[in-house]
């Protein structure tokens, strides 16, 4: 234990030593525009040792310079967002000054010139529209300026629902208005097919140890800008994917402050629950309940050019109701039915409390310091109450997450025109803890009862469920940082950087209700669960580290891209002791330290971008990169290879209740089959014996990670002052595929069976169809402990991922009083892994090769003030799929033997079949039009904006989530897009 204890504090030393080091260096905001060109003369040969100037009050040092070297060109690197004056200024030729340079995100502003000979004294003024395509970056990206964050009807500030917003970008969680609750956002984003999603703060991730790139609900009033990145990322980051980025406020010379208000209830939704949702069974809507926004912020100068602050606070939250009622039987233990009172729906509050403060600190000439601390707090009451989960069952996400503590320094320095060094840190600590028994307010006090899971329709009632997974406490750590050196000439932009990752995670894993669940079926009990909680699990990722070089060379029109990243991950498992629980009550193991993966990845980036005809408004870009998916310490390579999870912590077994007492009678802890029970399907059940090993080949070496190859080709083009269009191709396709095979039986081990499915209109060609394919194990092999092996899946066959679509994004900001995005998207996913199937140990080729149909999605955000009356009116549009369609049959034993020919193994009383293919049916399409009017009123220095958002400004009442249990509530709504409602708001600014 004390060599554990060493090795921990000298984790935590490298930590504070790396931290302390990064933080003695001079530090800035990150940020990547830049501002690029070439100079000539008169008679257009290219000018050389011209010095060029950007100045922005956006930057504390107040301005950025370089020098034109031998082919004329000049770049400056690292501008934050904001408004630019370029100046070129050379000996025996005139000033010219070029205003009204608008920068944003990572776009790469080409300014030329040309000087003409004049007095040192003499300043030619050149006016003209700031440049709309960037012609030298491959990167697809849509920012999101000050100008839009506080001006689109956003929902509650969460940056998953607006990445959302942007075409091409899938998510699983629609929202209106933000009321799925601040905390409940859109975390399953994905773009053109590839996985993967990241919210950055100074280049650095803000995910916890536990691996969720996308973190929840951001203080919005704490970022000048966001940044979504959807393609074409370079060798910086080791993802692909959604990037959300955020570059924070400084404060600026002049002191400023806003407070942001928003309020909404129930009284203020209208009504879309129409007949045909009763009819089809739809008990009550999810509806609206109270959402509310408080958010203060103020900044400014310290000391003028040398100190700024900004701080920011934020409380908000939503309470809603879902598709769900009271269960009248809850608590009663002698109940076993779930009966709705009708009279009381019931729903879910989720509430965050968030603190954000930084200084920006001008410290010499060259060196810029930025320290930040944003701390939260979040309660949700229950969290995963949904139209399948009772309230009495949803007590392991009664939770509470505090703190979540974020710390950062950051860092720049142009040590001169061509070299600049730049780094931040930013450590990350997090605690969630969801209360044991006793804490649930849907069951009386110290009642224990077991969860019930109907097959019919997939409703879990009267308890939690045993698994855990989520329940107890979990302590998160991560620290990660980032160090980077770039040198700069006019025609290159040479970039090395090392990226450092640390963290950790202690998770405490218990049974809230009763370490056993039940599975009915149309309230016939045929199947418990037993659960070997409670669990505990530690993981520590000891290296996340990793080294990139690249270089942006522009030859005359053609700019070259190129890039090389090596990453490197370690993560290992410290001494763990596992004790006593209900079915394990002899249990006491100490698992000793041990190690995990060690992982060697490269990855090449390359881009090239073609200014078409010379004048900056025609771009051809063609990019082609490999991402590795973050590993983190979830998943089969993070806690499922921790020694403690080799505890077999599940085990089921069939029951027949032929009583109808609703009590096993046999002996369960007798793993043979006894009495009412069926034999354990895994005898090993609450000891210490690894049911899933991992092929050593996967755990040390180059290249393990799963990966995606992501092709974009495309041309963006001006089509008026102000206006750019892109129409692009994208190509994603996968490798490292991987498989679970049970070594202990084969594909000669199964018998294979068919059933008819029903005759029902809404299936594929009015049903009645033969299903093929399926298996069942044979008899004599059921029980025998399993051997699963996680190998590559290129062992067994070929397998292949791949999507194909094409993106038209329109990008217009006219005469300053109009801002649009938006554009269609359409691709379709394409899967086979039919090889690999057919040889592991269940090969059943249903479904294994699959191809969608074409999915469409259009998307549109926009502002416009009207002129005089200084009135804003903006909104979002979204036009996309509707929700996947699928029918698990419950196939009864006397459909399957005839012929399977015998009985299911085990004793199994049915089994589920899908059938339907994957990808094939759909619902309606999700029809969504958000508004908001604002009044922009001055009284002094004061502006002041009272708004009304209307969210779901059509009311429709579009099926989100269905039944996919084929039966008498196939396809019946679980959840419809909530009503219209207004919410009104007030917005301050002085």
């Amino acid at each position: 234990m004390a060599d554990v204890t060493r090795q921990r504090a000298g984790r935590i030393g490298r930590a504070i030593l790396i931290f302390a080091a990064l933080s003695a260096v001079p530090t800035a905001a990150y940020a990547q525009a830049s501002i690029t060109g070439t100079v000539r003369d008169a008679s257009g040969a290219v000018l050389p040792g011209v010095t060029v100037e950007a100045a922005s009050p956006a930057l504390i040092e107040r301005l950025r310079s370089a020098v034109t070297d031998g082919t004329g060109q000049y770049r400056i690197e690292n501008l934050r967002p904001g408004a630019y004056t370029v100046t070129f200024t050379l000996p025996g030729f005139a000033t010219v000054q070029r205003e009204g340079i608008q920068l944003t995100g990572d776009f790469v502003a080409s300014v030329n010139a040309e000087l003409r000979v004049g007095t040192v004294e003499e300043t030619v003024t050149v006016s003209g529209a700031a440049p709309v395509v960037d012609v030298q970056s491959t990167t697809r990206q849509t920012v999101l300026n000050r100008e839009l964050l506080d001006t689109l009807p956003a929902a509650t500030g969460h940056p998953g629902f607006l990445a959302a917003l942007i075409p091409g970008v899938e998510s699983s969680t629609p929202d209106v208005g933000g009321i799925n609750g601040v905390g409940r956002g859109a975390n399953n984003l994905s773009i053109h097919g590839g996985s993967g999603v990241q919210t950055q703060v100074q280049g650095l991730s803000m995910a916890s140890a536990n691996g969720s790139g996308n973190t929840g609900v951001m203080n919005l009033a704490a970022f000048q800008e966001m940044t979504i990145d959807t393609s074409g990322l370079g060798a910086e980051q080791k993802q692909g994917g959604v990037r959300m980025q955020f570059v924070p406020r400084d404060g600026g010379n002049t002191p400023s402050g806003s407070i942001v208000m928003a309020y909404a209830n129930s009284s203020m939704q209208s009504d879309n629950f129409r007949q045909d949702l009763r009819d089809k069974g739809l008990g009550t809507p999810n509806a609206l309940k109270k959402i509310w926004d408080i958010n203060p912020a103020f900044g400014g100068p310290i000391r003028r050019n040398r100190l700024w602050y900004h701080s920011t606070f934020r409380y908000t939250g939503a309470a809603n109701t879902v598709p769900m009622f009271l269960n009248k039987n809850a608590g009663n233990p002698n109940a076993w039915t779930y009966e709705p009172d009708t009279s009381h729906p019931v729903g879910t509050e989720d509430v965050w409390a968030q603190m954000n403060a930084r200084l920006t600190w001008q410290a010499t000439t060259r060196h810029k310091l930025g320290f930040a601390i944003d701390y939260a707090e979040e309660q949700t009451r229950p969290r995963t109450l949904t139209a399948l989960t009772a309230p009495e069952s949803t007590a392991p996400d009664y939770a509470r997450l505090a703190p979540k503590r974020y710390l950062s320094t950051d860092w720049s320095a142009p040590m001169t025109n061509r070299v600049l060094f730049e780094g931040a840190v930013l450590k990350q600590d997090e605690y969630a803890s969801r209360p044991a028994a006793g804490h649930n307010p849907f069951l009386p006090p110290g009642v224990a009862l077991n969860s019930v899971l109907e097959q019919s329709n997939n409703l879990r009632y009267r308890a939690s469920a045993g698994g855990g997974t989520n329940t107890g406490t979990t302590l998160s750590r991560t620290v990660f940082g980032r160090l980077s050196m770039s040198y700069i000439t006019g025609a290159h932009a040479l970039k090395v950087g090392f990226n450092y990752g640390t963290g950790n995670q202690r998770q405490r894993r218990i049974s809230v209700d009763s370490p056993m669940d039940f599975r009915f079926n149309n309230g016939v009990p045929n199947r418990l669960t037993l659960r070997a909680t409670p669990l505990d699990i530690n993981t520590d990722i000891d290296a996340d580290h990793g080294l990139f070089a690249q270089d942006r060379w522009t030859v005359k029109r053609l700019t070259l891209n190129a890039g090389l990243r090596y990453d490197y991950l370690h993560i290992s498992y410290p001494e763990t002791r596992v004790g006593p629980g209900e079915f394990a009550p002899d249990r006491n193991i100490v698992f000793p330290a041990a190690d995990g993966v060690r992982w060697h990845t490269i990855a090449p980036r390359s881009g090239l971008s073609f200014d078409v005809f010379g004048d900056g408004k025609t771009a051809l870009k063609v990019s082609v990169n490999k991402y590795f998916t973050a590993q983190a310490v979830g998943g089969p390579f993070g806690r499922d290879l921790a020694p403690s999870s080799s505890i077999v912590a599940s085990s089921n077994r069939t029951w027949n209740d032929a009583n109808r007492n609703f009590v096993p009678d046999c002996i369960l802890m007798n793993p043979a089959a006894n009495g009412e029970c069926g034999a354990m399907d895994n005898p090993a059940f609450g000891t210490a014996r690894r049911t899933l090993t991992i092929d050593p080949e996967l755990l040390d070496g180059t290249g393990k990670q799963s990966s995606d190859w992501q092709l974009a080709a495309g041309v963006q083009r001006e089509l008026l002052q102000g206006v750019s269009l892109d129409v692009s191709y994208f190509r994603t396709w996968s490798g490292n595929f991987l498989v679970t095979d049970d070594r202990a039986v084969g594909p000669s081990d199964y018998d294979t069976f068919s059933i008819t499915a029903p005759v029902d209109p809404r299936l594929p060609g009015g049903g009645g169809y033969v299903i093929s394919g399926l298996y069942d194990l044979k008899p004599a092999k059921f029980g025998v402990p399993a051997d699963n092996v996680l190998t590559s899946a290129d062992k067994y066959g070929k397998q292949i991922h791949h999507w194909n679509g094409v993106d038209v994004s329109l990008n217009a900001r006219l005469s300053g009083s109009l801002l649009l995005n938006g554009g269609v998207s359409t691709g379709r996913n394409t899967t086979d892994n039919c090889e690999v199937v057919t040889k592991v140990d269940n090969p059943s080729p249903l479904y294994c090769g699959q191809q969608e149909n074409f999915r469409t999605q259009v998307k549109f955000l926009g502002v416009y003030t009207v002129p005089r009356i200084d009135v804003q009116v903006s909104g979002s549009l979204q036009n996309t799929p509707g929700s996947q369609i699928t029918a698990s049959y419950v196939a009864s034993l006397a459909e399957v033997q005839p012929s399977l020919g015998r009985p299911l193994a085990g004793g199994a009383r049915n089994v589920t079949v899908d059938l339907i293919a994957p990808g094939t049916m759909y619902g309606a399409r999700l029809n969504q039009i958000d508004l908001r009017i604002g009044k922009i009123l001055r009284i002094g220095r004061i502006r002041a904006t009272p708004t009304l958002d209307l969210y779901n400004l059509l009311n429709a009442s579009t099926v989100l989530s269905q039944s996919n249990v084929y039966g008498p509530s196939w396809q019946q709504p679980q959840s419809i897009l909530a009503a219209r409602f207004a919410k009104v708001g007030l917005q301050l600014a002085f």
